[in-house]
């Protein structure tokens, strides 16, 4: 495993931006160096100036990562010192006015705040242990660092000024000591353990009832006085149908009933004004029933004698349930296909009637158009002035490419369909396009003519 890897998981996760850099700092040395560079290729007599100018910036930036590592523990270091000061403050006034005013402070709010205090103590010893981690991990870091550098060019010298300009240096975070932060973590813990009340039973009723105290007392009791009351029956209330994600969840012998209140207002201001757009999109995929209500706004349990319920209605008769759920009284029969399923898609059908009738007057507007504006530029092509001939050439030549994007767009709709047209059809609007075509370009040829 890479050591760049294993420092990530050495050190703190949390603190890993302020780690030594040491991916960096490796593919570095790797670049300006080779192995061996200080003693193979440094000429007998002669400095090597190149090795002394990269130790150099080496040792800067080493010395810029240390101080940047030194700065971060010091910080963090500093922070936990004043978190267990104010602790240890907090503590000693809550402690004393805890001791003052006894009788208004009620245990369970003294246990609580005691509790929050030893919390916050064990965060910051949690601090002190991975301060520690993190400063045994960039010392680690460091060596290696310079181990690499002493391996691929076989100097020492870096070695010998780091150890003693930078890591020699007293107040180096690699020579700090965690001690009396650990001191004054226990002392303070010391001091909440002396102040901290002793802790009370809770006052629940089945601890109450477990107590020697308590079993005597009722032992004392009448009969019936400890007699359990029966429970008060609740009113019935009105229950919806719901559905349950496990069928064990219901209740076997409660009933559910769907109710659908068709003529209950919206409940918001302003809904009519935003549905009205949607009704209005709605209402061109097809026509809408004969009542003026939209199928899914009626009533599901209609009365009366409509013929379109079907399967829905429950007359008196003993036929069998299969006749109700075949019939096909529900579904319309004008220029639907026919249905095998129990529930037809209806919408789906209408959508596609829908699309199918849009391509299709598409196609023959499209094709209209294209001749209208065909015969606009014949016209204009055979009538035009030699003084505006710039001007008629230019509209004509607009004209043109107008009427072939029109016949190339009622070719694609008719293509662009999903049922099969009749091959009248077809062939009706590949010989209109084709015409088209053959007459443009001959507009177009007749067009360069003039201008030539």
């Amino acid at each position: 495993m890479k050591f760049g890897d294993q420092l990530e998981r050495d050190s703190v996760p949390e603190w890993s931006l302020h780690n030594l850099d040491y991916n960096s700092l490796k593919h570095e040395i790797k670049v300006h160096t080779t192995k061996d560079q200080g003693t193979a290729m440094a000429i007998p007599g002669q400095p090597d100036l190149a090795l002394g100018r990269f130790e150099d910036a080496l040792f800067r930036e080493l010395a810029h990562q240390h101080d940047r590592v030194d700065l971060f523990v010091s910080s963090k270091a500093s922070e936990i010192n004043r978190r267990l000061d104010h602790l240890a403050t907090n503590i000693e006034r809550f402690a004393v006015k805890s001791a003052n005013n006894a009788e208004n402070l009620s245990p369970l709010r003294r246990q609580r705040r005691f509790a929050k205090y030893e919390r916050d103590l064990l965060q910051c010893d949690t601090d002190i242990h991975s301060l520690s981690r993190f400063c045994s991990a960039q010392v680690v870091a460091f060596r290696k660092i310079l181990k690499k550098y002493k391996k691929w060019t076989g100097s020492t010298t870096l070695h010998t000024r780091i150890n003693q300009d930078v890591l020699g240096n007293p107040k180096s975070f690699t020579r700090k000591q965690f001690g009396s932060l650990r001191t004054k973590h226990d002392e303070v813990l010391t001091e909440l353990r002396a102040a901290e009340p002793p802790l009370s039973e809770p006052s629940s009723p089945d601890s109450l009832v477990g107590s020697p105290s308590m079993l005597s007392h009722t032992q004392r009791l009448p009969r019936a006085a400890i007699e359990r009351l029966e429970p008060a029956e609740a009113p019935y209330q009105q229950k919806y149908w719901n559905e349950y994600d496990d069928a064990s969840d219901a209740g076997h012998d409660d009933g559910y009933a769907i109710y659908v209140n068709p003529n209950e207002e919206p409940s918001f201001p302003g809904y009519e004004y935003v549905a009205a757009p949607f009704r209005a999109v709605s209402a061109w995929f097809g026509k809408g029933p004969s009542n003026g209500q939209a199928p899914e706004s009626a009533p599901l349990l209609t009365g009366g004698e409509s013929s379109r319920a079907g399967y829905m209605s429950t007359s008196g008769h003993t036929d069998s349930e299969e006749d109700g759920y075949a019939s096909s009284d529900g579904i319309p029969s004008y220029g639907f296909e026919a249905h095998y399923a129990v529930f037809p898609s209806v919408d789906e059908q209408r959508v596609a009637m829908y699309r199918k009738k849009t391509l299709f007057w598409g196609t023959i507007g499209s094709l209209i158009i294209s001749y209208a504006l065909l015969g606009v530029c014949s016209i204009l092509i055979a009538t035009g002035k030699h003084r505006l001939h710039i001007e008629v050439d230019v509209g004509v030549t607009l004209g043109v490419v107008i009427s072939l994007f029109c016949a190339c767009a009622a070719l694609g709709m008719m293509l662009y369909r999903n049922d099969r047209p009749s091959l009248i059809f077809r062939l009706v609007v590949w010989c209109a396009f084709m015409t088209s075509c053959i007459l443009n370009g001959m507009l177009l040829v007749l067009v360069a003519n003039n201008t030539s």
